[in-house]
């Protein structure tokens, strides 16, 4: 009985150690994933959207920024923009990584997705290193300024 349960032990600790250091099927792995939740109530722009939407930004091991959005817009804004920006909770900061240019829509169910190219001074270790400094917003034709925001985490 004793050796059956070491078998069982070592067999485990062997099938652990093998799938730990399995490589990334593509070879770009995943240096980190972050999130935003997307309202207006973050906004530091006086925002009375009602759309909501949640972000998720993915920086692979090679430096590519990739990007999925979904907004719930149920009063049909129009979307003209979406970015990322460098500033804490609460205040307004510049753009680092645009996400999304005109032209605008105003789909109920907005989903974009994509590869990113950050502006000079930017990369995706500085996102992952310190995700809380930086801030996802879409801007609308009604909030130029933004109409949502989310900070990353």
């Amino acid at each position: 009985m004793r050796r059956l349960i070491l078998g069982v032990v070592v067999a485990c600790v062997v099938a652990a150690s093998a799938a730990s250091v399995a490589p990334a099927k593509n070879g770009n792995g995943v240096m980190c994933v972050l999130h935003a939740r997307l309202t207006a109530t973050s906004e530091t722009t006086g925002s009375t959207s009602t759309a909501k939407g949640h972000t998720q930004i993915k920086v692979r091991a090679n430096g590519t920024i990739e990007f999925k959005t979904h907004i719930l817009n149920k009063n049909g804004e129009t979307f003209v923009a979406g970015h990322i920006h460098l500033a804490p909770v609460g205040v307004a900061g510049s753009i680092v990584v645009p996400l999304f240019a005109s032209p605008g829509t105003t789909a109920r169910h907005i989903r974009q997705s994509g590869v990113a190219t950050p502006n000079a001074g930017t990369t995706g270790a500085a996102l992952c290193t310190n995700p809380s400094a930086y801030y996802v917003n879409y801007h609308t034709t009604a909030f130029t300024g933004g109409a949502i925001r989310g900070q990353l985490h």
